[in-house]
């Protein structure tokens, strides 16, 4: 048994589970919206959820990154240890952007900060999410 499953109440159905890709599990109940990342179980009532917001990528410093690759590789011609330097930071940037897609945020009302997950497969996470809200209602 896994922390999750302990910490569903009697009788209450699993809607979905998927996996974060930071390792962890998430399900979605018909009332809560249970989380387990860093050996933590957090959990959200579906009344309480405010707002879902997926991010796909975060355009800007994916912009920024390559940008700041480009000037790298141009500036070498210039000074070569600068211009390394920059397209080293660049490819970080782009490197930890590319880490960070997907990433769902929960705004929970009466929580001061929105709960943030990387599930694997967004799109079944957006559609249960949907599903449960939409009962919700």
């Amino acid at each position: 048994m896994t922390d999750l499953t302990d910490a569903l109440v009697e009788g209450e159905r699993e809607r979905e589970r998927l996996s974060l890709r930071t390792g962890g599990t998430l399900v979605l109940t018909d009332e809560r919206l249970l989380v387990d990342a860093d050996d933590e179980v957090t959990a959200v009532e579906i009344a309480d959820v405010a707002e879902v917001t997926v991010e796909d990528y975060d355009w800007f410093l994916l912009v920024l990154s390559v940008s700041l690759v480009g000037y790298g590789l141009y500036s070498t011609q210039r000074d070569v240890a600068i211009g390394l330097a920059f397209a080293g930071f660049g490819a970080a940037s782009l490197l930890w952007t590319y880490r960070k897609r997907g990433k769902v945020r929960v705004k929970v009302e009466g929580r001061a900060k929105p709960l943030s997950m990387l599930p694997e497969d967004t799109d079944a996470f957006s559609a249960a999410m949907e599903a449960a809200l939409s009962d919700e209602e």
